[in-house]
């Protein structure tokens, strides 16, 4: 039987992190992706892919334990997400994907792996607040061919004081350090 419910994934830069709540459900769950998950729930944000004939692609833990994740070479691309939205795409010269490309084959390949039994009602995405206009639309083009019928984008700081737990109205005061800047929300 189908479980009805909202996914939520947040793509950091060096680890994105999925979770599914079922609608009647209280708390989320960390989804297990064989085999592109480290533990449960977290796929390392790496991608490798050969744009050769033979069209080879590796994302998350993959990647690792083919001993790809350690190399630099243009079928590379790592550290990638800092890179999404922004006007230029420093440090991802050594890759010939685009920074959005990876993303976007990462996030297809994610939902490729998702439980056949779960339903996907809602798909909630986390968004850097620097870049969050470009990277919004990147997220909007990407996942509009995703049979969902509903996407919701949260900026960063948000999810993280959503994602504590606390009583609705409580005071949090919440620091996220990224790649390269620092938010801070209360």
């Amino acid at each position: 039987s189908n479980t009805v419910g909202t996914l939520a994934i947040d793509i950091g830069n060096s680890t994105t992190v999925v979770a599914f709540q079922a609608e009647r459900e209280s708390s989320p769950i960390l989804l297990r992706l064989p085999p592109i998950t480290r533990a449960q729930g977290e796929v390392p944000s790496i991608v490798w892919y050969n744009q050769s004939e033979k069209k080879e692609l590796l994302v998350g833990q993959e990647v690792i334990d083919a001993g790809l994740g350690k190399t630099e070479h243009q079928n590379l691309s790592c550290n990638f997400k800092r890179w999404i939205g922004a006007p230029t795409a420093l440090g991802e010269e050594t890759s010939s994907l685009s920074p959005e490309k990876s993303g976007e084959l990462l996030l297809k390949q994610i939902w490729k792996r998702l439980p056949k039994n779960l339903q996907i009602k809602r798909l909630v995405l986390t968004a850097p607040i620097e870049t969050y206009r470009n990277y919004r639309k990147w997220l909007r083009e990407v996942c509009v061919k995703l049979p969902v019928n509903e996407i919701a984008l949260v900026d960063e700081p948000t999810a993280a004081a959503m994602g504590a737990g606390l009583a609705p109205g409580s005071k949090l005061l919440v620091v996220d350090l990224g790649g390269s800047t620092i938010d801070l929300a209360l």
